[in-house]
């Protein structure tokens, strides 16, 4: 996976979240989940560590979001 592809998956989960109903709200925060981890597995294997602390940070909004909502 190319850089760019990596990028493109950090900004879909962004995406995701951005445009999360009430309704959807967990699907899409599952959703965001899953292309973070991909973008992050796919940095490591490139060695891009920049794109792999991006994916972190959104991880760890993420998390916090969820903990929020608890």
């Amino acid at each position: 996976m190319t850089e760019a592809e990596i990028f493109e998956l950090i900004v879909k989960a962004d995406e995701a979240l951005k445009y999360a109903t009430e309704e959807k709200g967990a699907a899409r925060r599952k959703q965001a989940r899953e292309h973070l981890e991909q973008a992050k597995a796919a940095a490591e294997e490139i060695g891009n560590q920049a794109l792999v602390a991006q994916a972190d940070q959104r991880l760890a909004d993420l998390a916090e979001l969820e903990r929020g909502d608890l």
